[in-house]
């Protein structure tokens, strides 16, 4: 198949454009059964010809007729299917990221999607349909899906039926977080009200712990008031440091601030992240966990997704 899969037109899948296979791009070629079929129906042509048999003459045709409509319902089956294909959303190194295709058109029986190692079957309706794939990642940075081939022996399995398509949509991969706790970074979550220093008194609000009530207040006739305390270090922000790692290695490094990262996003507290010539920070929130995720997955790689 390599001699064939040189000359093979691919079809370019981009995020926003999507795509119709054309009969430039649509290829079909007999099955074994169909190989076997067709030299069958041709015996059977000769046979009927030495020995001048109507019937087998007619068993012949027969035969022949659904052949070359089996030929046009594969091809037909494939035949300006409309695919786009969806943003993936990130993933981190070794997980397997998603890559969804959105479909549309009419209904279209026994397609197969392969995509790697990875092949689907699914019987398609006249609805919108969501085709899902999945690939491995191995590497942090951007990684492309690879080329996806769709497939269909529908309706008798007598010839094959395939379209090729490159899909040029990047994935980001973060780097893999690891497993075991970094030392030096303070990421453990305190309490929102604190527990360190007084700072006074207010009414007892729905949802406030009984453990903070002021009983002996409210002994004393002051009404029901819960005690109130400030942590001097919560609006300390947390420092992610390149340096605090110096003696690992580039991928161990970022492997261990990127679980530090994620440890930070569950706490209170705001954080940085100091990578060389890169500050970000500091900050809480989604955004800032996910700006600190794509500066540690690019880190010394190329910025932009290839095109």
């Amino acid at each position: 198949m390599s001699g064939i899969d040189r000359l093979l037109r691919r079809l370019s899948l981009r995020p926003g454009q999507p795509l119709a296979i054309d009969a430039r791009h649509l290829y079909i070629l007999p099955t074994r059964f169909g190989w076997l079929y067709g030299v069958t129906t041709l015996l059977m042509l000769v046979a009927a010809t030495n020995y001048a048999n109507n019937p087998a003459y007619l068993l012949t045709f027969l035969l022949g007729g659904i052949g070359l409509a089996a030929l046009f319902l594969t091809w037909r089956n494939l035949h300006g299917l409309r695919i786009a294909v969806l943003p993936p959303e990130p993933v981190f190194a070794g997980q397997p990221a998603q890559l969804r295709l959105r479909l549309d058109g009419q209904a279209r029986p026994g397609v197969v999607w392969q995509l790697g190692e990875q092949a689907v079957l699914h019987d398609l309706d006249e609805r919108q349909h969501v085709i899902q794939l999945s690939f491995v990642t191995q590497r942090r940075g951007w990684t492309l899906p690879g080329e996806l081939v769709i497939a269909t022996r529908y309706p008798l399995g007598l010839f094959l039926a395939w379209s090729v398509i490159r899909v040029q949509a990047p994935v980001l991969v973060y780097p893999r977080p690891a497993a075991d706790p970094s030392p030096g970074t303070e990421n453990e979550e305190r309490q929102a009200t604190g527990d360190d220093e007084w700072q006074g008194l207010r009414e007892f609000r729905s949802g406030d712990s009984l453990a903070r009530v002021d009983w002996k207040g409210l002994a004393r006739e002051r009404g029901l008031m819960t005690k109130l305390f400030s942590d001097p270090e919560r609006d300390h922000p947390l420092h992610i440091d390149w340096a605090a790692h110096a003696l690992a290695d580039t991928e161990t490094r970022l492997s261990r601030m990127t679980a530090e990262v994620l440890e930070a996003a569950r706490g209170v507290r705001p954080w940085s992240l100091r990578l060389p010539g890169q500050t970000l920070g500091p900050a809480h929130g989604v955004a800032h966990r996910d700006a600190c995720l794509r500066a540690l997955a690019l880190h010394g790689l190329p910025q932009e997704p290839p095109a």
